[in-house]
């Protein structure tokens, strides 16, 4: 009997505790959904994928995340939830390349302002969106899905483009 009962413990654990985050009230059965994006061929790495529902009054859900080095992402519903439930979706694809740049974290001093907004304005002369608004923009995009179970899709948001992204006019 003693040989069993850590089993017995962790079974009880796993029942007690379940496994993931648990969906709040009213939150239908999400499925698993793993996209895969592509442009010009390759896979799309670090590309942000957002999914909005057709009809939102229905299904008032969104889901994203962002692409791996393979081009895959595995959506989360609200942020949290893997999957997506059942429903018509929308598809935008976005990516921003630019310099390798990295903001310091501690900005308080003139110095250390001027320093930030230098880097800040070498980024954003630096930097262009490489997915088209055609495929960005969620009132444009031609993406759609169509979630009723597990699913896995590959979409293309060819070609690659080179637009200077809407500028920020925040400043530290």
């Amino acid at each position: 009997m003693r040989k069993l009962e850590p089993f017995i413990l962790f079974f009880l654990l796993f029942a007690f505790f379940g496994c993931g985050d648990k969906l709040p009230p009213g939150m239908p059965k999400l499925y698993e959904t793993v996209l895969t994006i592509t442009q010009d061929g390759s896979p799309l790495a670090n590309a942000n994928v957002l999914v909005i529902s057709e009809d939102y009054a229905v299904v008032p859900y969104s889901a994203g995340g962002q692409t791996d080095k393979s081009g895959k992402v595995r959506l989360l519903t609200e942020g949290r939830y893997k999957g997506l439930p059942a429903g018509k979706y929308i598809i935008a694809v976005s990516k921003i390349e630019g310099p390798d740049v990295t903001l310091p974290t501690k900005v308080n001093t003139d110095e250390e302002i001027a320093e930030y907004n230098k880097l800040t304005d070498e980024i954003a002369k630096n930097s262009f969106m490489v997915v088209s608004e055609d495929f960005s923009d969620p009132a444009k995009s031609p993406l759609r899905l169509e979630v009723q179970r597990k699913t896995t899709a590959t979409f293309d948001v060819s070609p690659k483009v080179k637009l200077k992204p809407p500028t920020d006019t925040t400043r530290r």
